[in-house]
C-alpha cells in the first residue's frame, strides 16, 4: 500500500509530458497535402458534359500510399449525373505519381447551381509514418 501511495505521489509530482504537435503523426499527416477540385468544369449549359477533378496533392515530402486501400465515394445534385460513383487505386489519370488526380466526366442535366461531391478515403505517408485520412470535398458547377 506505502508503494502504491508513493507510486501515485510520484506520478502526480512529475511534470506534464506535452506532446509536440510536429512530432505527432496525426498532426503532420493532416497537414502534408491538400485536396483540390482545380481543373472541374465550373460552368456549362445544360445538355453539355463537363469534368470532375479531384487531387490529392503532396505539400511535403509524402506520398499516397500505392498498396493501401483509396475509396472515393461520389455523389452530386440532381442536376448532375456523375459518370462514376466510386473511385479506387486503379482510377488515377497518373497513377505512379505522388499524389493522386482523378477525373469523372459528369452530364448538366438542369440549369441551376449544382454541387459534386467526394468523400476521399486514402493514406498518406512520410518516411517515418503512415496515416488514414478522411476528408470531404466539394465542387460547384454552375448549369445555364
Amino acid at each position: 500500500m506505502t508503494r502504491l501511495l508513493v507510486a501515485s505521489l510520484a506520478l502526480l509530482a512529475a511534470p506534464a509530458l506535452a506532446v509536440d504537435p510536429a512530432k505527432d503523426p496525426a498532426a503532420e499527416a493532416a497537414g502534408s497535402y491538400r485536396i483540390e477540385t482545380t481543373g472541374t468544369t465550373a460552368s456549362l449549359e445544360a445538355g453539355e458534359k463537363g469534368t470532375l477533378v479531384i487531387s490529392i496533392v503532396p505539400l511535403t515530402k509524402v506520398h499516397v500510399h500505392p498498396q493501401a486501400p483509396l475509396k472515393i465515394a461520389l455523389e452530386a445534385t440532381p442536376g448532375l449525373k456523375l459518370e462514376k460513383t466510386t473511385l479506387g487505386k486503379a482510377d488515377p489519370v497518373e497513377p505512379k505519381a505522388e499524389g493522386r488526380r482523378f477525373e469523372v466526366p459528369f452530364l448538366a442535366r438542369a440549369a441551376g447551381k449544382q454541387e459534386a461531391r467526394a468523400k476521399v478515403d486514402f493514406f498518406i505517408c512520410s518516411d517515418q509514418w503512415c496515416v488514414k485520412q478522411v476528408k470531404d470535398v466539394t465542387a460547384a458547377v454552375l448549369v445555364k
